[in-house]
């Protein structure tokens, strides 16, 4: 599966692993890679030393591996990006760096004088100008099925085409020569969604909760578990959510449009509906999350999961679960190829 997207980042098939904090390290990032996409390592809530060495582990698995099937990123949040931690993540010359949830030019200047292909995540139209002027070489659309963080109101089939059309007229004001292709993220977990992404204009796609729950996934076991049980948000009683509660227990500055979306639980299901959190409430939830925590029980802790869920029955090889999702994508267009004829 080869087109614009692939020949960009020298790889085989058109996919990105997600770089999910916390979940997406050496391990995921190799096997994606292996399968001929782009594992991207999840590098936001890392210091330099942690980076350096994930890293080295994805690439020291793929030193007998061609190009095409060893492409391994990093992914930063522009907003709380370190100079020394964009310092190293490009002194490590991955094939691309990944940015989201912020503004891009403070990044986008060294990363563009280092010759690093440059990915940015929109979630609005109103952010596809601003990464285009940073030099962005790949637009992501983040649509409101994604799992984890996140800030788009569109669904995947409404956000891909009105993006790929605004990107499109935007390099057309700017004579951007090269076209700038759009990878479509947010609730993909199988071939028809891959398929259906293409059909919107995507020339890629981003994988998340899927390979979340994957044997080389660093999440945490008894999270992978719950994502596997957690049943259907297509259903009267949705098992996720997209909330702003855990990002308040945190404390971490997330820019105040972003919330996420996760597994429904015990928490959400009482506290969700009053944030902001009043202080007193706040410091019970924060102690009933902490207790959580000390005891390994999932069913107050958060488990990001996008809305597609459903589709993740098992927990699989992400090797795997990229080559299977590939191949059944041919499938797929050989029988619509016939419908057409």
């Amino acid at each position: 599966m080869h087109n614009d997207f692939t020949r960009l980042l020298g790889i085989d098939v058109p996919v990105i692993g997600a770089p999910m904090a916390k979940a997406s390290e050496a391990d995921l990032c190799a096997a994606v890679a292996k399968a001929g996409g782009i594992g991207m390592i999840g590098a936001g809530y890392m210091d330099p030393a942690k980076l350096s060495q994930v890293y080295a582990a994805a690439t020291r698995q793929l030193q007998s591996y061609d190009t095409a099937h060893s492409g391994v990123g990093i992914g930063l949040f522009n907003y709380s990006c370190s100079k020394e931690l964009l310092q190293t993540s490009i002194d490590l010359n991955p094939r691309a760096i990944w940015l989201s949830f912020g503004d891009w030019a403070p990044l986008a200047v060294a990363i563009k004088q280092a010759g690093i292909k440059m990915i940015c995540q929109v979630q609005h139209l109103e952010q596809v100008e601003p990464a285009l002027l940073a030099g962005a070489d790949i637009i992501v659309g983040q649509s409101h099925e994604s799992g984890g963080h996140g800030a788009s109101p569109a669904s995947l089939v409404s956000l891909i085409p009105e993006l790929v059309d605004c990107v499109n007229a935007l390099c057309q004001k700017h004579n951007i020569l090269q076209a700038v292709p759009v990878a479509a993220a947010g609730g993909i977990c199988d071939a028809r969604q891959m398929a259906a992404a293409f059909a919107l204009g995507a020339s890629g796609v981003v994988l998340g909760t899927c390979l979340n729950a994957t044997h080389e996934s660093v999440y945490p076991e008894a999270k992978k578990q719950a994502l596997v049980k957690a049943g259907s948000s297509a259903s009267c009683n949705p098992s996720t959510i997209r909330t702003s509660l855990y990002d308040e227990l945190s404390g971490l500055p997330w820019p105040a449009s972003v919330d996420g979306q996760c597994l429904r639980n015990d928490l959400t299901a009482e506290y969700s509906r009053q944030t902001p959190l009043q202080d007193a409430v706040k410091q019970k939830v924060k102690e009933a999350h902490d207790k959580a925590t000390a005891d390994h029980t999932v069913d107050k802790l958060v488990v990001w999961s996008g809305s597609s869920i459903g589709l993740v029955k098992n927990i699989q090889h992400a090797e795997d679960v990229v080559n299977k999702m590939v191949a059944d994508v041919k499938l797929l267009f050989l029988k619509n190829a016939q419908l057409a004829a």
